[in-house]
Protein backbone atom coordinates (compact mmCIF):
# COMPACT_ATOMS: atom_id res chain seq x y z
CA UNK A 1 0.00 0.00 0.00
CA UNK A 2 1.29 3.46 -0.92
CA UNK A 3 0.22 6.69 0.81
CA UNK A 4 1.21 10.15 -0.41
CA UNK A 5 1.51 12.97 2.12
CA UNK A 6 1.71 16.47 0.64
CA UNK A 7 2.98 19.30 2.82
CA UNK A 8 2.91 23.08 2.41
CA UNK A 9 0.97 22.99 -0.86
CA UNK A 10 -0.51 26.33 0.20
CA UNK A 11 2.90 27.91 -0.51
CA UNK A 12 2.50 27.14 -4.22
CA UNK A 13 0.87 29.77 -6.45
CA UNK A 14 -2.60 28.86 -7.69
CA UNK A 15 -1.54 28.83 -11.35
CA UNK A 16 0.63 25.74 -10.73
CA UNK A 17 -1.76 23.72 -8.58
CA UNK A 18 -3.70 21.94 -11.34
CA UNK A 19 -0.57 20.53 -13.04
CA UNK A 20 1.01 19.59 -9.71
CA UNK A 21 -2.08 17.61 -8.66
CA UNK A 22 -2.15 15.85 -12.05
CA UNK A 23 1.52 14.83 -11.77
CA UNK A 24 1.10 13.59 -8.21
CA UNK A 25 -1.97 11.52 -9.12
CA UNK A 26 -0.10 9.91 -12.03
CA UNK A 27 2.96 9.18 -9.87
CA UNK A 28 0.82 7.63 -7.13
CA UNK A 29 -0.48 5.07 -9.64
CA UNK A 30 3.10 4.32 -10.75
CA UNK A 31 4.39 3.77 -7.20
CA UNK A 32 1.38 1.68 -6.21
CA UNK A 33 2.35 -0.69 -9.03
CA UNK A 34 6.07 -0.57 -8.15
CA UNK A 35 5.47 -1.37 -4.48
CA UNK A 36 2.51 -3.77 -4.87
CA UNK A 37 4.68 -6.73 -3.80
CA UNK A 38 6.84 -4.85 -1.33
CA UNK A 39 6.62 -6.21 2.22
CA UNK A 40 6.10 -2.84 3.88
CA UNK A 41 3.48 -0.11 3.56
CA UNK A 42 5.09 2.92 1.95
CA UNK A 43 4.49 6.58 2.82
CA UNK A 44 5.90 9.05 0.27
CA UNK A 45 6.23 12.59 1.62
CA UNK A 46 6.21 15.51 -0.83
CA UNK A 47 7.09 18.86 0.71
CA UNK A 48 7.01 22.29 -0.96
CA UNK A 49 8.86 25.34 0.37
CA UNK A 50 9.04 28.73 -1.28
CA UNK A 51 11.96 31.02 -0.59
CA UNK A 52 13.76 32.71 -3.48
CA UNK A 53 13.18 29.49 -5.40
CA UNK A 54 10.73 26.66 -4.93
CA UNK A 55 12.25 23.77 -2.99
CA UNK A 56 10.61 20.35 -3.52
CA UNK A 57 11.61 17.42 -1.33
CA UNK A 58 10.39 13.83 -1.85
CA UNK A 59 11.25 11.13 0.69
CA UNK A 60 10.22 7.68 1.91
CA UNK A 61 11.40 5.04 4.37
CA UNK A 62 12.27 1.70 2.77
CA UNK A 63 13.20 -1.45 4.68
CA UNK A 64 16.92 -0.73 4.60
CA UNK A 65 17.16 3.08 4.52
CA UNK A 66 15.43 6.42 3.93
CA UNK A 67 15.47 7.72 0.36
CA UNK A 68 15.27 11.50 0.02
CA UNK A 69 15.82 13.90 -2.90
CA UNK A 70 15.50 17.68 -3.19
CA UNK A 71 15.25 19.92 -6.26
CA UNK A 72 15.17 23.74 -6.64
CA UNK A 73 13.58 25.78 -9.43
CA UNK A 74 11.68 28.99 -10.09
CA UNK A 75 8.90 26.78 -11.48
CA UNK A 76 7.54 24.34 -8.84
CA UNK A 77 6.23 22.01 -11.58
CA UNK A 78 9.72 21.59 -13.05
CA UNK A 79 11.21 21.12 -9.59
CA UNK A 80 8.59 18.43 -8.87
CA UNK A 81 9.25 16.60 -12.16
CA UNK A 82 13.01 16.53 -11.62
CA UNK A 83 12.57 15.46 -8.01
CA UNK A 84 10.33 12.54 -9.05
CA UNK A 85 12.83 11.50 -11.74
CA UNK A 86 15.71 11.36 -9.25
CA UNK A 87 13.50 9.81 -6.57
CA UNK A 88 12.51 6.95 -8.91
CA UNK A 89 16.15 6.14 -9.70
CA UNK A 90 17.12 6.18 -6.03
CA UNK A 91 14.16 4.04 -4.94
CA UNK A 92 14.65 1.41 -7.64
CA UNK A 93 18.37 1.24 -6.92
CA UNK A 94 17.69 0.62 -3.23
CA UNK A 95 14.98 -1.97 -3.93
CA UNK A 96 17.46 -3.84 -6.16
CA UNK A 97 20.02 -3.85 -3.34
CA UNK A 98 17.43 -5.14 -0.85
CA UNK A 99 16.39 -7.86 -3.27
CA UNK A 100 20.00 -8.97 -3.80
CA UNK A 101 20.52 -9.09 -0.04
CA UNK A 102 17.38 -11.20 0.39
CA UNK A 103 18.35 -13.58 -2.43
CA UNK A 104 21.86 -13.98 -1.04
CA UNK A 105 20.49 -15.03 2.34
CA UNK A 106 17.85 -17.25 0.72
CA UNK A 107 20.59 -18.90 -1.33
CA UNK A 108 22.56 -19.77 1.80
CA UNK A 109 19.54 -21.43 3.41
CA UNK A 110 18.57 -23.28 0.27
CA UNK A 111 22.08 -24.61 -0.18
CA UNK A 112 22.21 -25.59 3.49
CA UNK A 113 18.94 -27.53 3.17
CA UNK A 114 19.96 -29.16 -0.08
CA UNK A 115 23.30 -30.28 1.35
CA UNK A 116 21.78 -31.58 4.57
CA UNK A 117 19.21 -33.58 2.63
CA UNK A 118 21.52 -34.99 -0.02
CA UNK A 119 24.22 -35.76 2.55
CA UNK A 120 21.76 -37.95 4.46
CA UNK A 121 20.81 -39.87 1.33
CA UNK A 122 24.34 -40.16 -0.03
CA UNK A 123 25.69 -41.45 3.29
CA UNK A 124 23.24 -44.30 2.91
CA UNK A 125 24.19 -44.87 -0.72
CA UNK A 126 27.96 -44.72 -0.19
CA UNK A 127 27.89 -47.47 2.43
CA UNK A 128 27.70 -49.99 -0.38
CA UNK A 129 28.61 -48.88 -3.88
CA UNK A 130 28.57 -51.51 -6.60
CA UNK A 131 31.52 -51.47 -8.96
CA UNK A 132 29.61 -52.88 -11.91
CA UNK A 133 26.08 -52.25 -13.09
CA UNK A 134 23.93 -55.27 -14.05
CA UNK A 135 24.14 -56.54 -17.57
CA UNK A 136 20.74 -55.10 -18.45
CA UNK A 137 21.57 -51.55 -17.37
CA UNK A 138 20.08 -50.31 -20.66
CA UNK A 139 16.68 -51.48 -19.45
CA UNK A 140 17.24 -49.48 -16.24
CA UNK A 141 18.13 -46.44 -18.32
CA UNK A 142 14.89 -46.78 -20.29
CA UNK A 143 12.91 -47.26 -17.09
CA UNK A 144 14.45 -44.05 -15.70
CA UNK A 145 12.74 -42.11 -18.50
CA UNK A 146 9.38 -43.15 -17.08
CA UNK A 147 10.59 -42.29 -13.60
CA UNK A 148 11.56 -38.81 -14.80
CA UNK A 149 8.06 -38.15 -16.17
CA UNK A 150 6.49 -39.46 -12.99
CA UNK A 151 8.87 -37.43 -10.81
CA UNK A 152 8.05 -34.23 -12.69
CA UNK A 153 4.33 -34.84 -12.15
CA UNK A 154 4.79 -35.60 -8.42
CA UNK A 155 6.96 -32.53 -7.78
CA UNK A 156 4.32 -30.40 -9.48
CA UNK A 157 1.67 -31.93 -7.19
CA UNK A 158 3.84 -31.03 -4.21
CA UNK A 159 3.66 -27.37 -5.24
CA UNK A 160 7.05 -26.82 -6.85
CA UNK A 161 7.32 -24.36 -9.73
CA UNK A 162 8.60 -25.31 -13.18
CA UNK A 163 11.85 -23.51 -12.44
CA UNK A 164 12.38 -25.36 -9.18
CA UNK A 165 11.64 -28.70 -10.87
CA UNK A 166 14.15 -28.01 -13.63
CA UNK A 167 16.86 -27.11 -11.14
CA UNK A 168 16.34 -30.10 -8.85
CA UNK A 169 15.43 -32.90 -11.26
CA UNK A 170 19.03 -33.94 -12.17
CA UNK A 171 20.08 -34.34 -8.53
CA UNK A 172 17.01 -36.36 -7.54
CA UNK A 173 17.29 -38.69 -10.56
CA UNK A 174 20.93 -39.34 -9.72
CA UNK A 175 20.00 -40.26 -6.15
CA UNK A 176 17.24 -42.59 -7.34
CA UNK A 177 19.65 -44.41 -9.66
CA UNK A 178 22.39 -44.66 -7.01
CA UNK A 179 20.00 -46.06 -4.45
CA UNK A 180 18.61 -48.49 -7.03
CA UNK A 181 22.04 -49.96 -7.75
CA UNK A 182 22.72 -50.26 -4.05
CA UNK A 183 19.50 -52.21 -3.45
CA UNK A 184 19.35 -54.12 -6.71
CA UNK A 185 20.19 -57.82 -6.56
CA UNK A 186 19.97 -59.80 -9.84
CA UNK A 187 19.20 -62.93 -7.82
CA UNK A 188 16.13 -61.31 -6.27
CA UNK A 189 15.00 -58.70 -8.78
CA UNK A 190 14.16 -59.74 -12.30
CA UNK A 191 14.07 -57.39 -15.32
CA UNK A 192 10.28 -57.51 -15.12
CA UNK A 193 10.09 -55.82 -11.71
CA UNK A 194 12.70 -53.07 -12.27
CA UNK A 195 9.99 -50.46 -12.76
CA UNK A 196 8.27 -51.34 -9.49
CA UNK A 197 11.55 -51.06 -7.57
CA UNK A 198 12.47 -47.73 -9.17
CA UNK A 199 9.07 -46.21 -8.44
CA UNK A 200 9.18 -47.46 -4.86
CA UNK A 201 12.58 -45.78 -4.36
CA UNK A 202 11.23 -42.60 -5.99
CA UNK A 203 8.33 -42.42 -3.54
CA UNK A 204 10.63 -42.98 -0.55
CA UNK A 205 12.88 -40.15 -1.66
CA UNK A 206 9.92 -37.86 -2.40
CA UNK A 207 8.49 -38.47 1.07
CA UNK A 208 11.73 -37.36 2.74
CA UNK A 209 12.14 -34.59 0.20
CA UNK A 210 8.69 -33.19 0.95
CA UNK A 211 9.28 -33.22 4.69
CA UNK A 212 12.75 -31.65 4.66
CA UNK A 213 12.82 -29.34 1.66
CA UNK A 214 9.40 -28.20 0.50
CA UNK A 215 9.20 -25.10 2.67
CA UNK A 216 12.80 -24.00 2.16
CA UNK A 217 12.70 -24.60 -1.58
CA UNK A 218 9.43 -22.73 -2.01
CA UNK A 219 10.88 -19.86 0.04
CA UNK A 220 7.35 -19.09 1.21
CA UNK A 221 7.43 -19.91 4.90
CA UNK A 222 10.59 -18.73 6.66
CA UNK A 223 9.38 -19.25 10.22
CA UNK A 224 11.76 -22.17 10.70
CA UNK A 225 14.56 -19.58 10.70
CA UNK A 226 12.81 -17.33 13.20
CA UNK A 227 15.16 -15.81 15.75
CA UNK A 228 18.21 -16.32 13.55
CA UNK A 229 19.77 -13.00 12.59
CA UNK A 230 20.99 -14.55 9.34
CA UNK A 231 17.49 -15.65 8.31
CA UNK A 232 15.94 -14.08 5.19
CA UNK A 233 13.57 -11.20 5.78
CA UNK A 234 10.06 -11.17 4.41
CA UNK A 235 10.13 -11.18 0.65
CA UNK A 236 10.38 -7.87 -1.18
CA UNK A 237 9.17 -9.37 -4.43
CA UNK A 238 7.88 -12.73 -5.52
CA UNK A 239 11.15 -14.72 -5.61
CA UNK A 240 10.60 -16.73 -8.76
CA UNK A 241 10.83 -13.86 -11.26
CA UNK A 242 13.56 -12.67 -13.59
CA UNK A 243 14.34 -8.93 -13.34
CA UNK A 244 15.79 -6.69 -16.04
CA UNK A 245 18.28 -5.42 -13.42
CA UNK A 246 19.89 -8.89 -13.50
CA UNK A 247 20.76 -8.48 -17.17
CA UNK A 248 21.75 -4.82 -17.55
CA UNK A 249 23.50 -2.03 -15.64
CA UNK A 250 22.17 0.61 -18.04
CA UNK A 251 19.79 2.68 -15.91
CA UNK A 252 18.15 4.27 -18.96
CA UNK A 253 17.30 0.83 -20.36
CA UNK A 254 16.12 -0.39 -16.96
CA UNK A 255 13.85 2.64 -16.53
CA UNK A 256 12.34 2.25 -20.01
CA UNK A 257 11.73 -1.47 -19.55
CA UNK A 258 10.12 -1.15 -16.12
CA UNK A 259 7.89 1.69 -17.31
CA UNK A 260 6.65 -0.22 -20.37
CA UNK A 261 6.47 -3.76 -18.95
CA UNK A 262 5.07 -5.21 -15.74
CA UNK A 263 7.27 -7.51 -13.66
CA UNK A 264 5.34 -10.52 -14.94
CA UNK A 265 5.75 -9.43 -18.58
CA UNK A 266 9.51 -9.05 -18.12
CA UNK A 267 9.70 -12.51 -16.60
CA UNK A 268 7.54 -14.04 -19.37
CA UNK A 269 9.72 -12.54 -22.10
CA UNK A 270 12.92 -13.84 -20.50
CA UNK A 271 11.31 -17.26 -19.94
CA UNK A 272 10.44 -17.49 -23.66
CA UNK A 273 14.04 -16.69 -24.55
CA UNK A 274 15.20 -19.37 -22.11
CA UNK A 275 13.05 -21.97 -23.83
CA UNK A 276 15.33 -21.65 -26.87
CA UNK A 277 18.34 -22.82 -24.83
CA UNK A 278 19.40 -26.42 -24.28
CA UNK A 279 18.28 -28.08 -21.00
CA UNK A 280 21.76 -27.69 -19.48
CA UNK A 281 21.95 -24.02 -20.50
CA UNK A 282 18.48 -23.41 -19.02
CA UNK A 283 19.58 -25.00 -15.75
CA UNK A 284 22.73 -22.84 -15.70
CA UNK A 285 20.76 -19.63 -16.27
CA UNK A 286 18.17 -20.57 -13.64
CA UNK A 287 20.77 -21.46 -11.01
CA UNK A 288 22.81 -18.32 -11.70
CA UNK A 289 20.01 -15.75 -11.62
CA UNK A 290 17.37 -17.24 -9.34
CA UNK A 291 19.43 -19.37 -6.96
CA UNK A 292 22.56 -17.16 -7.01
CA UNK A 293 24.85 -20.18 -7.49
CA UNK A 294 28.46 -19.58 -8.51
CA UNK A 295 29.98 -21.31 -11.55
CA UNK A 296 31.51 -24.16 -9.55
CA UNK A 297 28.18 -24.95 -7.91
CA UNK A 298 26.41 -24.83 -11.29
CA UNK A 299 29.07 -27.15 -12.74
CA UNK A 300 28.32 -29.75 -10.04
CA UNK A 301 24.63 -29.79 -11.00
CA UNK A 302 24.87 -29.54 -14.80
CA UNK A 303 28.19 -31.20 -15.62
CA UNK A 304 29.24 -28.15 -17.67
CA UNK A 305 32.70 -26.66 -17.16
CA UNK A 306 33.13 -23.19 -15.66
CA UNK A 307 34.20 -21.57 -18.92
CA UNK A 308 31.16 -22.91 -20.74
CA UNK A 309 28.88 -21.70 -17.94
CA UNK A 310 30.39 -18.21 -18.00
CA UNK A 311 29.98 -17.94 -21.79
CA UNK A 312 26.38 -19.21 -21.58
CA UNK A 313 25.39 -16.66 -18.93
CA UNK A 314 27.12 -13.71 -20.63
CA UNK A 315 25.63 -14.60 -24.02
CA UNK A 316 22.15 -14.90 -22.54
CA UNK A 317 22.48 -11.56 -20.72
CA UNK A 318 23.48 -9.90 -23.99
CA UNK A 319 20.59 -11.51 -25.86
CA UNK A 320 18.11 -10.28 -23.25
CA UNK A 321 19.46 -6.73 -23.40
CA UNK A 322 19.41 -6.66 -27.20
CA UNK A 323 15.88 -8.08 -27.31
CA UNK A 324 14.48 -5.41 -24.99
CA UNK A 325 16.40 -2.65 -26.79
CA UNK A 326 14.94 -3.80 -30.11
CA UNK A 327 11.38 -3.86 -28.72
CA UNK A 328 11.72 -0.37 -27.27
CA UNK A 329 12.84 1.26 -30.54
Amino acid sequence: MVTLEIRNLNEVEDVYLGEIRRIIKHKKEYYENLFKKYSKNIVIEIEFNKERLYRVNISTNLISKTVSVTELDRDPVEALRRAFAEFKKAVKRQIALERKDYLYKRKRYRQQKWREYFDILEEDVEESVREDKPRYSRKVKNAMKSVQKYLKKRLKELGFTKKQIKAQMPGILELIEKRFYRIFDPKVHTPENLDALLFKITEEILEKYQNTLAEAEGAVDITEFEGDEEAPREEIYEPELYFIEDFSDDENLIDKVTEQYSLEQIDDKIEKMMSELSPKEQAAVHLHFLEQFDNDEIAEVTGMDSGEIRKTIEAFKQNVRESFEKDLK
